[in-house]
């Protein structure tokens, strides 16, 4: 019996490799050979996914800021032969550097730009940015600046360009771009399709996960129209422009960037349908799956590949929030919560590869032992 192993990250916990490796591990006591596909979405671990999946790549760690200008050192993908580079917007402007008092209104990606700046200078000529795990609603105001746009106010001052400068900006000047940006090619990978602003909009939506309360919201969203109609003298919707707090938006507009899927490339570049259909079995999972796992997420989006060439689907997961039924209509033959004692999240994710190697355990007693029932 032949598996396919593709398990996301779980966040805090686990990244995909270890999680992959993991359960490989337990199965192969049960006599189970398996394949392992690193798999990413554009979010976390998507540069790790492609270092895995194309061979000739190197990390390459740099000096840039986090979301607040706090010093950090952080990682991009690089790819001599092909002048690539791949970049995760969450490596320096991630969700996780919202410390307490830190929100929307006063961080930006300057730091992701930063990272892509340095990566020009490295020698590429083709980005891939990872646009998953942001904790910033800026518009990739911050990106633009790093990359020598300037943005001023009413009176002709400067703007760092925060979030809390959406509002003020009344001018942009491009005359101090890097030059090598005419010669570079952008891809944004996104699996969101919502536009900058509006009820469906990068502030609406993915705020208040990043620290904007209700109340903050009308007026952030129009402080957004603001900057959209400046920088481009109209306020329109276009899919993907609300991706990671407005940076699709940036990208597309001033990078004239491609959208893609995030899950789609990794895919493609692993050979993840053809690894599906030679495999007798397939297993995936991430730290949660809930009714937002139905909206694109890795797990998801392997079970109907799963589904679509006649293979049983296991999720192996950190929480499952949802019914069986519903997962099952999506190609998910089980979903096997990997904590199974009342334990507190610290626990959890500390105990994250221990736990999910029993899981995988049980799994594989149960796929090469099946109950016969009369």
């Amino acid at each position: 019996m032949h598996a396919l192993i593709a398990i996301d990250s779980f966040k805090n916990s686990m990244t995909s490799l270890t999680a992959n490796r993991t359960v490989a591990t337990a199965l192969a006591k049960h006599h189970v050979t398996a394949s392992q596909v690193a798999i990413a979405d554009g979010g976390e671990g998507t540069v790790a996914a492609f270092l895995a999946n194309q061979p000739g790549g190197q990390a390459v760690t740099v000096a840039t800021v986090d979301l607040a200008q706090r010093p950090i050192q952080a990682t991009y993908g690089y790819f001599a032969e092909q002048h690539l580079a791949v970049i995760e917007v969450a490596a320096a402007s991630g969700i996780q550097f919202l410390t307490a008092g830190l929100n929307p209104a006063n961080t930006n990606t300057y730091g992701t730009g930063l990272l892509i700046k340095a990566a020009i200078e490295h020698g590429a000529t083709k980005v891939i940015l990872g646009l998953g795990g942001s904790g910033t609603v800026d518009g990739g105001a911050g990106i633009l600046r790093a990359l020598g746009v300037g943005f001023f106010d009413k009176n002709d001052q400067p703007l760092m360009m925060v979030g809390a400068d959406l509002a003020r900006v009344a001018r942009v000047d491009t005359s101090k771009v890097l030059p090598k940006l005419s010669r570079v090619t952008f891809i944004s990978a996104a699996d969101v399709t919502n536009p900058l602003t509006g009820k469906l909009g990068a502030t609406r939506v993915f705020g208040p996960q990043k620290g904007l309360d209700s109340a903050q919201l009308a007026t952030y969203d129009a402080a957004m129209a603001n900057y959209m109609q400046v920088v481009t003298g109209s306020v329109e919707k276009h899919p993907a422009d609300g991706a990671a707090g407005g940076i699709g938006f940036a990208l597309r507009y001033f990078l004239h960037a491609q959208v893609r899927s995030g899950f789609e490339l990794i895919a493609q570049l692993s050979h993840l349908k053809a690894q599906i259909q030679q495999a007798d079995l397939v297993i995936s999972g991430e730290g949660q799956v809930d009714d937002q796992s139905f909206m694109g997420k890795v797990p998801i989006q392997i079970s109907h590949l799963a589904q679509a060439a006649g293979k049983n689907c296991y999720l192996l997961v950190g929480n499952q929030k949802g019914a069986a039924a519903t997962f099952a209509k999506q190609g998910v033959t089980a979903v096997l919560p990997i904590v199974d004692r009342v334990m507190t999240l610290e626990e959890a994710l500390q105990r994250g590869p221990e736990n999910l190697a029993r899981t995988a355990d049980r799994l594989a007693r149960l796929i090469t032992n099946p109950v016969k029932l009369n």
